[in-house]
């Protein structure tokens, strides 16, 4: 079959690669119809792995014999440790990810369990990529409003750091919220317009004052706007650092300003469970025109090594490999 395989660091290759096969009985091989190229293939991709790997785990499939369309938890966890047995599989001891470090979606056909396929019905086959990237943003937000209650007013103010499609889904979950009762804004530092934000009516914020909010939202994973967070959130505020950092970056705060300030840090990790995807499965579902508009650009498996070394998405959409193009 035909696969983006990631060989070295900066090095993705297409090439005929064996087919997957079953080694357990709740496993299934399924066709692969669309996946979507996350920041994290490309930081995978330009840091490279100790093995040769299919990248890939925004995925949507289909089962032979079986109608409709499915998307993938790329999450495998052992479900005994004292991790799995708290509910935070993310942070399973023995935990699996199919596209970062076990074989994922970029090829013609992938092995998962079956209980890792969710059945989705939408218009668009296509959105089922943002079915595990809003899944995380789920499991986010709910960490965003338990740090909320920590405020000592009940209407914060908001701002999102960060106009990609982790900003995006962010922001439109907090502002669809019955939990969240606030303001909510969004600074970005490109120039590209940001359609989905009219959609939204919410304001974007060209030169931010500090002092004013009282929770920053990271979401761009850059250390700049780790540090612009920092500097913005007003005392006794929150900060919640949602963009994947590189490694390597530092905290830019000393404890001492930490503590002197009262600033809360909430990070948020993944955590795609059945409860975070079926959450937004039903969100897509509810609103398949917002979530249309996030979809960018189409390419072919053969464009994907160029696509994940010179990354350049569409500002706030998600670029989708079509393995039938």
């Amino acid at each position: 079959m035909r696969a983006a395989v990631l060989s070295k660091a900066n090095q993705v290759e297409i090439r005929e690669f064996p087919e997957p096969s079953k080694t357990q009985d709740n496993e299934v091989i399924a066709k692969v119809e669309f996946v979507g190229v996350c920041k994290t293939d490309q930081q995978l991709t330009a840091a490279g792995l100790d093995k040769d790997c299919i990248l890939g785990h925004e995925v949507v499939c289909s089962l032979p014999n079986q109608k409709g369309h499915f998307a993938l938890n790329n999450e495998i966890s052992c479900g005994k440790c004292s991790y799995c047995l708290e509910g935070l599989t993310s942070h399973c001891l023995n935990l699996q990810e199919l596209g970062v470090n076990e074989h994922g979606g970029y090829a013609e056909q992938i092995c998962a369990p079956r209980n890792s396929l969710h059945p989705f019905e939408f218009s668009n086959p296509t959105l089922g990529v943002l079915i595990e990237p809003l899944s995380c943003a789920v499991r986010g937000v709910k960490r965003i409003i338990a740090g909320v209650n920590l405020l000592a007013t009940s209407h914060p103010k908001v701002l999102v750091i960060g106009g990609g499609i982790s900003g995006t889904l962010i922001t439109y979950l907090l502002n669809h919220s019955p939990n969240f009762k606030g303001e909510i804004k969004v600074y970005d530092i490109t120039k590209e317009p940001l359609p989905w934000l009219n959609k939204l009516g919410i304001e974007r914020i060209q030169v931010p004052e500090p002092n004013q909010a009282h929770v920053v939202v990271e979401c761009s994973g850059s250390p700049g706007g780790l540090a612009t967070a920092l500097d913005l959130v007003r005392k006794g505020g929150l900060v919640c650092i949602y963009g994947v950092p590189k490694p390597g970056i530092s905290l830019p705060i000393s404890p001492h300003e930490l503590f002197m300030r009262e600033i809360a840090v909430v990070t948020s990790f993944a955590g795609a469970t059945d409860e975070t995807i079926a959450a937004a499965i039903a969100s897509i579902k509810g609103d398949e025109a917002f979530f249309e508009q996030l979809l960018g650009r189409f390419i072919p498996l053969e464009k994907l090594p160029i696509e994940l070394t010179n990354w350049s998405p569409q500002p706030g959409t998600r670029t989708v490999v079509d393995l039938d193009a």
